[in-house]
């Protein structure tokens, strides 16, 4: 069954078949399926090892219970513009897991878009600057923030601990740590359009589309990117990537009990503003298990 673009499996499915319609599809929606918090943390512990929510720099989440790796999404009813989840720091997840409890009375839709069809619809010069660009997302801390953040106020200890972030690290992507006597500059190198975690396709799915503050600010004073060579993306080719965007997002129209999963290599997903406060939507997201992610 299809819906909103993406595909819709009503009742009961198997992970197996859960996950064969994430590697074809990127996406899939799960409906009509008795879904409850119990049966949806049992799914995602199936396909993926899941990460606990730390609250990070931002803590924009609320962790369900005892249990760090359920988490409701970002607070408020505000929209929010497609991104790739943490794509701006290595360990970005492979999965993306998401229960609606209750949908909002008036909106509050969760947003996708195909970073692989994005990239395609692209003008072809457009396209082939993406494709040859790299991107570095910094972010600066001040000394007693770094130092907190770490436990630490050896600027050796420290690296070791951020260092062993390069685990993560996938062939393209690198990090950057720099310290002075005012604080931390650390950066994360990645291709713009990586590849796909099934079938390798390069992909427009990083987070240019939410982080765009000028070119010497820092979005909420902590993160912002640069080219590889210096300086904001151009913002001709932000604009060119966002009208195409607007062209190809769907939004799904949640009920109660309804799963989506998306491939964050992939997908962008984002929301659409809503007033109803009582809209409850949870978030798990983690690495595919090794014998599933080839």
């Amino acid at each position: 069954m299809q819906g909103d673009g993406i595909p819709v499996l009503v009742g009961t499915q198997t992970p197996a078949e859960v996950l064969a319609a994430v590697v074809d599809h990127g996406a899939v929606l799960l409906r009509d399926g008795g879904w409850q918090q119990d049966t949806f943390v049992a799914l995602g512990d199936a396909l993926m090892e899941p990460l606990p929510y730390t609250g990070g720099f931002h803590n924009e989440r609320d962790v369900v219970g005892d249990d760090r790796t359920t988490t409701t999404v970002t607070r408020g009813t505000q929209g929010m513009p497609l991104h790739r989840e943490a794509s701006y720091a290595p360990g970005s997840p492979d999965l993306l897991t998401f229960l609606c409890q209750r949908p909002a009375e008036d909106g509050g839709e969760t947003t996708l878009c195909d970073g692989i069809a994005l990239l395609a619809a692209l003008p072809p010069a457009v396209r082939a600057e993406f494709e040859q660009l790299s991107i570095v997302w910094e972010t600066s801390m001040p000394t007693g923030t770094w130092q907190r953040l770490c436990g630490t106020d050896d600027p050796t200890v420290a690296e070791q601990q951020l260092r062993r972030w390069e685990g993560y690290l996938r062939p393209w992507e690198s990090i950057h740590i720099d310290f002075t006597d005012t604080g931390l500059t650390t950066g994360f190198g990645t291709h713009c359009t990586p590849p796909t975690r099934f079938g390798g396709v390069p992909s427009f799915c990083n987070s240019l589309l939410i982080s765009r503050p000028a070119e010497d600010e820092y979005q909420d004073q902590r993160l912002r990117v640069r080219t590889t060579a210096g300086g904001p993306v151009p913002e001709r080719l932000l604009d060119a990537v966002s009208a195409a965007a607007q062209r190809l997002t769907i939004a799904v129209p949640w009920r109660a009990g309804d799963v989506l999963l998306v491939d964050n290599s992939r997908y962008l997903h984002g929301r659409r503003a809503f007033k109803d406060a009582g809209r409850t939507v949870m978030v798990r997201m983690g690495f595919l298990h090794e014998n599933e992610a080839a």
